[in-house]
């Protein structure tokens, strides 16, 4: 439409021939152009908002391994239960903790028990409970 109108401007003869479906033609044409220019704008928009989310939810999984790793710190706990913590965090059970870390389940046992002793917490309930208070209610460790 629009190469069919640019075509009838560049004949000398067009404007005696315009009839009202031109007009009509053109506005369209032109509507159709700024449509693409605000989308174009929006999707621009939307792009930056996205990088902004992701740039925020990044910072916020950082402050969150922060979190956990000043905890991990305070209970003592070792690098080994630290990872039992993480996956037990992730809603492993005790029998997908023992098949990730190729481990006897009775191990795994041992090791989430020494982690809730460790902190004082009864269980993985109470441990996830625990920790999403923290991030709910801005507490730290500082």
């Amino acid at each position: 439409m629009l190469v069919e109108g640019l075509i009838e401007i560049a004949d000398p003869a067009w404007w005696e021939d315009w009839e009202k479906y031109h007009f009509l033609e053109l506005l369209v044409t032109v509507g159709l152009l700024f449509a693409v220019a605000f989308l174009s704008f929006e999707v621009r928009a939307m792009r930056q908002a996205a990088d902004t989310m992701a740039a925020k939810l990044e910072a916020a999984s950082g402050s969150f391994n922060q979190l956990l790793e000043a905890h991990y710190d305070a209970w003592g706990l070792t690098p080994t239960e630290r990872e039992v913590a993480r996956l037990v965090l992730k809603g492993c059970s005790n029998a997908e903790i023992a098949e990730i870390r190729n481990a006897a389940t009775g191990t795994v046992k041992a090791q989430t028990h020494s982690i809730y002793a460790k902190s004082g917490l009864s269980g993985k309930s109470q441990l996830m409970g625990f920790l999403l208070e923290e991030l709910t209610d801005g507490h730290s460790l500082k």
